[in-house]
C-alpha cells in the first residue's frame, strides 16, 4: 500500500489500485450541509448535497409508499411519514464516483455508514439550528413552522447520540465551508480522532 503522509486524511486502496474516498457528512436540518457542500463544488470538490442525488431520497408512508413533501407540513404528517434513502440507490451512485463528498441524512442514514469510508457529522448547538432554520434565506422549508422546528430540533438530539455513539467524529458546524474542509482533510476534528469505516473486500 502507497504511503500515506502525516496530515492526510485515510485514502482506501482497492485492488485494481485506484483510490476511492467516499466521504459522508451528515448533520440535522440547519446545520449547513447544503450551503457547505455548495461553497465547496465552487472551489472544485466533488461536493453533493444528497438530496439532488434522482431517486435517493423521498417521503414515506407507514406501508412504505412514497408521498410528496407538504411545506406546511404538520404533526400528523410528519409523526407518519419518514424521510429515506435507497440503498440501491446510493449504492449505484458511489460506483461512479472516484472521490466525492457527500451531504445529507435521512431517517436511515446511519444504515448506511457501512458504504463511506469516512463518515463525519456536523454539530451545531440548538440555538444555531433554530436561527438557521428560521432564516429567511433558507430555501428547504423544512423548520419554517413550530412543530416542523421542533421535529427538527428532536432529530437533531437523536442523530448527534446516534452518531456519539456510533464514534462518528463532530466537526464544528458554525465555522466556514473552507475550515470545515480542512477539518476532514486532516481528520482535526472534535471528536480527536477520525474512525474509517472501510467497505467490506
Amino acid at each position: 500500500m502507497p504511503p500515506q503522509h502525516e496530515g492526510e486524511s485515510p485514502r482506501i486502496f482497492h485492488p485494481q489500485g485506484r483510490i476511492r474516498a467516499h466521504i459522508l457528512v451528515t448533520g440535522p436540518p440547519g446545520s449547513g450541509k447544503t450551503f457547505v457542500s455548495a461553497a465547496l463544488r465552487l472551489r472544485g470538490v466533488n461536493a453533493l448535497d444528497a438530496d439532488t442525488i434522482s431517486g435517493l431520497c423521498g417521503w414515506f408512508d407507514i406501508k412504505g409508499n412514497r408521498v410528496p413533501y407538504l411545506p406546511d407540513a404538520d404533526k400528523h404528517f410528519l409523526d407518519n411519514h419518514v424521510f429515506r434513502w435507497d440503498r440501491s440507490v446510493l449504492i449505484d451512485f458511489l460506483a461512479r464516483q472516484n472521490e466525492v463528498y457527500l451531504f445529507g441524512s435521512s431517517s436511515n442514514v446511519f444504515d448506511m455508514v457501512d458504504l463511506f469510508d469516512q463518515v463525519f457529522f456536523l454539530k451545531a448547538a440548538p440555538e444555531l439550528l433554530a436561527e438557521r432554520l428560521r432564516s429567511e434565506g433558507r430555501t428547504n422549508p423544512m423548520g419554517r413552522t413550530d412543530y416542523q422546528l421542533e421535529y427538527c430540533l428532536f432529530r437533531a438530539r437523536t442523530h448527534e447520540a446516534i452518531a456519539c455513539n456510533l464514534h462518528i467524529p463532530m466537526l464544528p458546524a458554525m465555522e466556514s465551508p473552507a475550515r470545515i474542509y480542512s477539518h476532514i482533510r486532516r481528520g482535526d476534528t472534535t471528536s480527536g480522532f477520525v474512525r474509517p469505516l472501510l467497505l467490506p473486500p
